[in-house]
This record gives C-alpha cells, structure tokens and sequence, in this order.
C-alpha cells in the first residue's frame, strides 16, 4: 500500500490523513512513496544554521556541513562509502536584481530546512550559480551534472530552466524547477511552481458545480493577463461553459472603466429592488438572465482596487456576477476593498503554509519568501526517494497519489506541469475566510478529493 511520509518519520496512508491528524505533525511535508521508510527522528533545527550569504553564491552543504568549492566532485570524508543522492541547486545567487538574489537565498534555505528535519544522511546539496541568466544556467548544470548530480533543482527563471532542459535531458537528469512557464516543461522537466492555470481552473471549477455556464473576463494586456484569458476559456470549456465576453486594458483607471463599459454592454441582468434588498452576497447562485454570470478579474493592488469599482460604475451587479481573481487578490488591502467584498479566489492552504514559516523562522531568524516552500518541497521530494530507494526515480516524482508540501496538496504531471489541491477563498468583513477547503487527496479519475475532518 501506498505510504505517506512524514520528515518528522511518522507514518500515514494518504488516502485516509484526516485534516486534524495532519495539523498535528507540525511543520512538514506529507509525501507519497513507494514503500515505507524508517522512522528515525530527524536533528532539531536551531537558529543560526547553515544559511547562505544573500547576494553572493553560497558554499554547497551537506545537511548543513559546509564544502569548499574544490571538494565539490568528491564525496565528504564523513560520508565515505555512502550511496549519495547528489542534488544540485541551481538558483541565481548573483543575478543582477537583489530581488532575484533574496529569492535565491530563501529558495536554498527552504531545501536545507527539509533535510534538517528529515535527518537524512545521504543526501548532499550542490549550489550552483545561474546569475540570472540563461548562459549562467547552462553552464552551472553543466557543472552540477559533472559533480555527479542526480537531481536538478531550480532554476527560477523561464530562459534559464530552457537553457538548463537541454544538458539536463542528454545526462538523463530530472529537473524540479521554480518556473510558472508552462512551455518549457516536459521531457523531463517538471514545474513546481504557483501556475495561475490552476487558480483558475479551481475557481471556474466551482462555479460551475453552482451551475454557472456564461463566463466574462477583464484581463491587462499583459503576457499574464493574456495566460489567464487562455486558461479561462480552456477551463470553462472544460466544465461545458462558454467566455461570452472579454475585454482588455492597457492603462489606469480610465482605460479599465471604458472596458468595464463595454463589458456590460455584452448585456447584464437587472435585479428587482426588494430581491436585492434582501440579497447580501454570500448567497450568490447563478441566474437566467445577463450575457454572463461570473467574471473574472486577474489583477492585484493598486490596479485590482481600481478596477473592481469600476465594475460597479459600469452597473455590473456583484449580487448577479460573480466576482473572481486569481492568487494575485491574496493581499491585505484586496480584503478592504468594498467593490471586492464577497469575491472568490483559489490559494493555497494557509494553515500549512503557517507552520512552514514558523519553522522556517525558528531555523534563520527571519521569515521565508513566497516560494521558500518550493525549495523546502523539492528538497524533500529529493530526500524521500534517497530514503525509500537511495536513487531519483522520475514514477515516484509522477506519482499520481501526489504529495502534501508546504502549500498543500500537489502532484506533477507526465508532461511536467503541476497539479495543485487549492482552497477556494471568499472576502468577507475585511478579511479572507476559506469557502471550500483544499482537497487532500486525489481521485482515482484525477480530481482533488476532500477528506472529511472526522476521518483517519
């Protein structure tokens, strides 16, 4: 039978970890395997551990013991007839930007945290330094590959994970990036990542199960607002809608309510006054009349609390239309938008996410980044299968029963993108409150499935 594991070394069939029983395991990453693993408890973390020195490439680590670079090709004397799982980290330590390298110290810290809590000891980490670019990126796979690696984790940016494919794939190398481009995965190459197809799949997804079937879009004419149109009108033919109408803006607030106005002149329902006297929101369910009766707005900040009144302006009725976004509206002052209040959007699971930081900065004395927990879930990945078979294997990395990371369920696809178990969020009284829960498990037929809190 199929094993979940725990970094903390317990053990639970997937199929049946209840959301209480998982909350009580602490900061960890919940992992399908193909077999079980011992139960050793993992070293404690401690503040002040191995961490990298942001802006500038860090030395590589084994489990928090630092390598000279010219030991990179060798294995440490302490591991001396060891099978090592060796894995390089290719991240851009000395990118031009200061965001790219805060992002390269925090993605390397999370990988560290996982093998710290694991306690497992043939697994070596081999920093390398992609610089941001895409030359950079081929040449520190090049390098990571020489050093023996096993497993490719990283880069972060769409151009290097293209440059990287291509060493990658003739050393027969798997490679877990950071990247939401969904055209440089496969053959080998998995995404693990925050793609905003999948926000917007679970959102239309439950719209549709309310019996919505007319979808509209107010997207900027941006490369992610034209990602999101394409994944919008995939998605709402996946569940027997139609997009009736879609419109887009390239500016501020005028060229956002001219948009609004031709929107509602697709044709939009009116409400009686004491219907909508009595209405308050939250008991939205679809109608009849008006070209379309959920729409969606793939925005954030200052520009998504520009643009919901402008829908409002444009006598686009929040009590008829439904409004929704993507993970972009996950932001403090979306909550404090009136416009917003009562909207939807898919996000990742908040309360896992916490112990993750948590434990994060317990380990280093300051909070992770975003996409800490990616680093922290590919580390673990890595971890597990040096556990359960001492080697990479690209079918447990495909397991379909998939993995509870950081950020909830997830599973990777045979052609590299990401499938993730997201919770579906409504706005209410300033703040974001769960409407419907993250699934813990997939379904035979691929579809996430909720676990009832009661079951173990």
């Amino acid at each position: 039978m199929t094993q979940a594991v725990l970094p903390t070394c317990a053990l639970a069939p997937i199929a049946r970890l209840s959301r209480v029983a998982f909350m009580v395991a602490g900061a960890a990453l919940l992992l399908s395997a193909c077999g079980a693993t011992t139960g050793t408890p993992g070293p404690s973390v401690q503040q002040g551990t191995a961490s990298p020195v942001v802006g500038a490439p860090p030395e590589p680590a084994v489990l928090g013991v630092e390598m000279s670079p010219e030991r990179l090709a060798f294995t440490p004397p302490h591991l001396e007839g060891t099978d090592l799982v060796r894995v390089g980290v290719l991240l851009p330590f000395s990118g031009s930007a200061g965001a790219l390298r805060s992002e390269a110290g925090h993605l390397l810290r999370g990988a560290e945290l996982a093998l710290f809590e694991r306690g497992i000891g043939n697994v070596v980490l081999l920093p390398k330094d992609t610089e941001g670019t895409a030359r950079g990126a081929e040449a520190a796979a090049e390098a990571a590959i020489a050093d023996g690696a096993d497993l490719i984790i990283g880069p972060l940016l769409a151009a290097e994970v293209r440059a990287v494919s291509g060493p990658a794939r003739r050393a027969n190398v798997p490679v877990i990036s950071f990247s939401t481009d969904t055209g440089v995965a496969g053959g080998g190459v998995y995404l693990l990542s925050f793609p905003p197809e999948e926000e917007v799949r679970r959102v239309v997804s439950y719209t549709a199960s309310l019996g919505a079937s007319r979808f509209a879009i107010v997207a900027p004419a941006t490369p992610y607002g034209q990602l999101v149109s394409e994944a919008y009108r995939r998605a709402a033919s996946d569940v027997g809608g139609t997009v009736t109408a879609e419109e887009v803006y390239s500016g501020g607030v005028d060229s956002m309510s001219q948009a609004a106005r031709r929107l509602a002149r697709a044709g939009i329902g009116r409400l009686e006054v004491g219907r909508a006297l009595a209405m308050t929101g939250e008991d939205w369910r679809p109608t009849d009349s008006g070209a379309f009766q959920v729409v969606m707005l793939p925005a954030g900040g200052d520009d998504l609390r520009m643009l919901a009144p402008s829908m409002l302006f444009a006598d686009i009725d929040p009590l008829l239309v439904k409004f929704v976004g993507t993970g972009l509206w996950r932001n403090p002052d979306t909550a404090r938008e009136p416009a917003l209040a009562n909207g939807w959007f898919a996000g990742p699971d908040a309360e896992m996410r916490a112990r993750f930081e948590a434990a994060y900065q317990n380990a280093f004395g300051e909070a992770p980044s975003r996409l800490a927990g990616l680093g922290y879930d590919a580390a673990s990945l890595a971890a597990l299968m040096a556990a359960n078979m001492g080697r990479i294997d690209r079918s447990v990395i495909e397991d379909p029963n998939g993995f509870l990371g950081v950020d909830g369920l997830f599973r990777m696809r045979a052609d590299g993108t990401v499938e993730r178990g997201l919770a579906l969020y409504t706005i209410r009284n300033g703040r974001f409150e769960v409407l419907d829960p993250a699934p813990e498990r997939f379904g035979s037929d691929g579809m996430a499935i909720d676990v009832e809190p009661g079951e173990s």
